[in-house]
């Protein structure tokens, strides 16, 4: 897609668009601003541009990267990061980031944006710079450089797991209440302290290592969680030397010193020995050519099964369906697009052994009940869809599915509703949406008869395949 055709579609998502000059065009006057616009962006703040204009700028200006105002204008509020250090900063001092839309800025050092729903016209949520090294607040009387716009170091910009053009904005979560007043008042923000060593700091029966896992393990934790954070630690260690056992021991006792009480000097070794020996991890990490630390089981009460795979330099894992895991090419799928490498095909009677090996590494951990919204989710479809297809599905917006020429589809809100009225609550439509996702749908614009609707949908006989 162009980026005239790309600016036109952020601005059919309601963000307030603008050119903002290439990189080989700086401003004579001002040729360090690698960010200046090509307009005056003010009048933007409060009006946006219609495609008529955008298009005429782009005509100009065929090569001009996409500026996009934060703020009410657009209900964006834009936090950037100008790397990973800075996400570890912002966690330990305000609050854990949570999984809203994001994009890659193109920094080598690893920059992002972190995008939330700007919290309403009472609200006044001013740029800040310089209260967290490296971390700003974009929001109102700002603006932000999208995707695919260049950047100075000769990379893109580019979105993460959720492209705003492809899969709408219902990702695009709420500022937490901690951010909110960080960005509300930053400057009477009172930063929280170190963690500490509680529960909540660290519980092995959680289902997955949430962002700046590490980070926080290295305050410390409590009896009963020592043995298992050791052990995760030990393989985060022996990745990051390189498998050199003495660097690894040395830093693992410098952790060990803030457990309350600390392991036994005896336990440390006998906890990295056993990792070292873990060769079904190690195995499959030679294999896809990046370093793995943990494959988790997940057993649901209803008979369900996945499977978490984390990879070493990742804030996001991969889940996998047993038909995932099995097939080395729908691995090979899934593992390309959390880390953006390709992992070289390998025949069948080499990666059974290879996954067997894994599997008997693998920590199996038995999920509650009320973590099986999944299946919860995949009933109600599948009850829904019995009623058969409409000649005229664009008018029955209000049922939870419609099927339209052998596919099935959904609207968040009312599936959201249906789900509400049986008892099925769901934190946010950005956790609905990544169940829907994780079975299979995707949420993009389908034309139903003469009408394009954004829906989730899927193939009825896939999705039917998966209900069995």
């Amino acid at each position: 897609m162009s980026l005239v055709e790309t600016a036109v579609q952020y601005a059919q998502l309601g963000w307030s668009v603008f050119p903002i000059r290439a990189i080989d065009d700086p401003h004579p006057k001002d040729p360090d601003n690698d960010k200046r616009p090509y307009v005056k962006w003010k009048p933007l703040q409060t009006l946006r541009a219609d495609e008529a204009q955008i298009r005429t700028w782009w005509k100009k200006w065929p090569q001009a990267r996409i500026g996009v105002v934060t703020g009410k204008v657009s209900n964006l509020v834009a936090i950037d990061f100008d790397g990973p250090d800075a996400r570890a900063r912002f966690e330990a001092k305000v609050c854990d980031l949570p999984d809203t839309i994001m994009q890659d800025t193109g920094r080598p050092e690893g920059g992002f944006h972190a995008l939330f729903a700007h919290p309403g016209k009472e609200y006044n949520v001013r740029p800040n710079v310089g209260n967290i090294d490296k971390v700003d607040i974009r929001a109102d009387g700002a603006y932000i450089v999208v995707a695919p716009s260049a950047h100075k170091s000769g990379q893109n910009y580019q979105w993460g797991k959720i492209d705003p053009i492809e899969h709408g904005l219902d990702d695009l979560l709420d500022l937490p209440k901690e951010l909110l007043a960080y960005c509300t008042s930053p400057n009477d923000f009172k930063f929280r302290d170190a963690p500490t060593a509680t529960k909540d700091t660290y519980d092995p029966d959680k289902p997955k290592n949430k962002p700046g896992w590490v980070h926080e393990l290295l305050w410390g934790v409590k009896k009963g969680q020592r043995n298992h954070c050791c052990a995760k630690l030990a393989g985060y260690y022996l990745r990051f030397f390189q498998g050199d056992e003495d660097q690894t021991l040395i830093a693992l006792t410098g952790w060990n010193s803030r457990n309350e009480p600390p392991l036994s000097e005896k336990e440390l070794q006998t906890t990295l020995s056993s990792i070292k020996q873990r060769e079904g991890i190690n195995n499959l990490s030679n294999v896809v050519g990046r370093a793995l630390y943990n494959l988790d089981i997940l057993r649901y009460p209803d008979g369900e099964v996945m499977y978490n795979l984390y990879v070493e330099g990742q804030n996001e894992h991969i889940q996998l369906s047993p038909d995932d895991l099995v097939s080395s090419r729908k691995f090979r799928t899934k593992f390309m697009v959390l880390t953006r490498a390709v992992m070289k095909p390998i025949k069948d009677d080499q990666w059974f052994p290879v996954v067997e090996g894994a599997l008997k590494d693998a920590i199996e951990i038995r999920m509650s009940e009320d973590e099986t919204n999944i299946a919860v989710v995949k009933r109600l479809i599948l009850a829904d869809i019995k009623k058969g297809e409409y000649d005229n599905p664009e008018v029955h917006i209000e049922n939870l599915a419609v099927i339209y020429k052998e596919r099935v589809h959904l609207y968040l809100n009312v599936i959201s509703k249906h789900l509400q009225i049986q008892g099925t609550r769901f934190k946010s439509t950005k956790e609905l949406g990544s169940i829907l996702r994780g079975i299979g749908f995707v949420n993009n614009m389908a034309r139903i008869n003469a009408v394009l609707l954004r829906t989730w949908h899927m193939d009825v006989a896939e999705f039917e395949r998966q209900c069995q």
